[in-house]
């Protein structure tokens, strides 16, 4: 029966490990690592954007991505771009932690294995000042070297001054915890690596089902901390020098990290300084503007951003839950429009004052002598009506006055005010009244509209009189009228000014 169980166990062991490749590329594909969005309370007339994602195919980073590959969604629905682009991700400003997990035990010479030279090549290449280096050396009492700047040589002359152990076959799970916990303290950084040199033979602690136990445990907590393996099962002996390196390929799958194999030194010369700087900086930043208008997505709501990145040979989907920051809304419009509201008051105003200032200008009359007299009748003319140029009489029509004899239609007589006993004379088809100088009927009275109304004499010698729309209206016998025929003896008010209708 053990021995029954045993083969089981065999088997079910082979066929996981006959699946794990074709998992590790099932992680290829569109990745969103983080998304920049408008600050909290900026304006909302235009936001930006920065998509932070990976296109990965097998583990290589898919090149040639513009902007026309890709499209933004939110809640599913096309978002106004106003311009777009793509930039490479070392052209942003989001650093990224790589730890470097690396054997010194005893048996691993430097001109065997060459660990720390290739190691080192790819530490100076890494000379961003927002990426941050470290490097633990797993032993029997595994350490983590400590965190420290791309641009730095700190981390370049640690790898330089480590000293090979006396063990044989270093414990390859003594690192996961030091690991862990250096990541983990990592702050300011938009994404964490960790990249681990093993051939395992190390890692079986005399038991696999506890190796692969310490593993699932290990690859959990990398998870929960969103920590990227990046595995390298490396031996110069060959492949067949490292019977466990499917312990490996497990840590990458679990989390979907990449797994390298390289049986050779100068394979692993390419994997370390070509292959794994590709994986972690081959990356793009899209950024967009997005057109505002309307006020969208100014909620401060979780919204479902989906980007799309289209190419020759697929097309990529990925969802992304964001928490939307709430925006001052565009106010823009707003402010333009009691701008253009009040240039227009102005203008308007101002029009008004200057016209109303002209307006006095003609009706300023020259009071020369104390009393004007009228030539013919000998009475005293009303100062209102110095300067106007129309026809009237003091004596209210009677024979004295040289316009009684005149051909007539009528006439308006004031009955009451500084005007009283002025008669105007009905001459036209249509005679103008108002307290505007240019009338036919001047009444120069603050009561009576410039326009204030008119009278029009058909062939019929009848007399229609008409409210203009006047601010005071226009009274026959007390009752308010828009347009009436006039009789002989009609009391007519405009405004406060009082007259009489009188036929000759």
């Amino acid at each position: 029966m053990q021995r029954l169980s045993g083969i089981i166990r065999k088997i079910l062991f082979t066929l996981l490990f006959l699946i794990l490749p074709t998992l590790a590329v099932a992680q290829d594909g569109l990745h969103i690592t983080g998304i920049d969005l408008p600050e909290e309370g900026s304006k909302a007339a235009e936001a930006h954007v920065s998509v932070y994602f990976s296109l990965r195919s097998k583990q290589t980073p898919v090149t040639g991505i513009t902007s026309d590959n890709c499209t933004l969604q939110i809640d599913a629905s096309p978002v106004e771009i106003v311009k777009a682009e793509v930039k490479q991700f070392t052209d942003g400003e989001r650093g990224v932690g790589v730890l470097f997990v690396i054997p010194i035990a005893k048996n691993y010479s430097e001109e065997s294995f060459g660990i720390r030279s290739a190691l080192d090549g790819l530490v100076k290449n890494l000379n961003r000042p927002v990426d941050m280096l470290n490097v633990v050396t797993y032993d029997t009492n595994a350490v983590a070297v400590g965190w420290s700047r791309a641009s730095e040589s700190a981390l370049s002359q640690a790898i330089n001054n480590m000293q090979n152990s006396e063990v044989l076959e270093p414990n390859l799970f003594m690192s996961f915890q030091p690991a862990l916990t250096a990541l983990q303290s990592l702050q300011n950084v938009s994404q964490k690596y960790l990249v681990f040199v093993s051939d395992a033979e190390g890692a079986i602690v005399g038991d696999r089902d506890k190796a692969n136990k310490l593993i699932g445990q290990f690859t959990d907590e990398l998870k929960k901390s969103n920590i990227m393996p990046i595995v390298i099962a490396y031996s110069p002996d060959g492949k067949e020098a490292m019977m466990n390196y499917t312990l490996l390929q497990r840590m990458a799958n679990n989390v979907g990290g990449a797994f390298y194999m390289a049986e050779a030194p100068d394979r692993f010369q390419q994997v370390i300084q070509r292959d794994v700087q590709n994986y972690i900086f081959g990356q793009y930043i899209y950024e967009a503007t997005l057109n505002m208008d309307g006020n969208h997505y100014l909620e401060p709501n979780k919204y479902n951003v989906d980007f799309i990145v289209k190419t020759s040979n697929s097309e990529d989907k990925v969802k992304y839950k964001i928490t939307w920051p709430e925006l001052s809304k565009n106010r823009m419009w707003l402010w333009l429009t009691i701008i253009g509201i009040v240039l227009v008051g102005g203008i308007a105003a101002a029009v008004i004052v200057i016209s109303r200032r002209n307006n006095e200008e003609e009706d300023i009359i020259d009071e020369g002598p104390q009393e004007v007299c009228c030539s013919t009748c000998g009475k005293t003319i009303p100062q209102q009506l110095y300067g106007f140029n129309g026809e009237f009489c003091l004596s209210g029509g009677l024979p004295d006055c040289p316009y009684y004899k005149m051909p007539d239609r009528g006439k308006i007589q004031i009955t009451r005010g500084p005007m009283a006993d002025t008669t105007f004379f009905i001459k036209k088809d249509m005679t103008t009244i108002g307290s505007y100088a240019e009338n036919d009927i001047y009444l120069a009275d603050k009561s009576v509209s410039r326009k204030h109304a008119a009278i029009k004499a058909d062939e019929g010698m009848r007399y229609e009189i008409r409210d203009f729309g006047s601010s005071n209206g226009v009274y026959i016998n007390n009752e308010k009228i828009e347009r009436k025929f006039l009789r002989d003896g009609d009391l007519i008010r405009f405004g406060t000014v009082e007259t009489v209708f009188k036929l000759k």
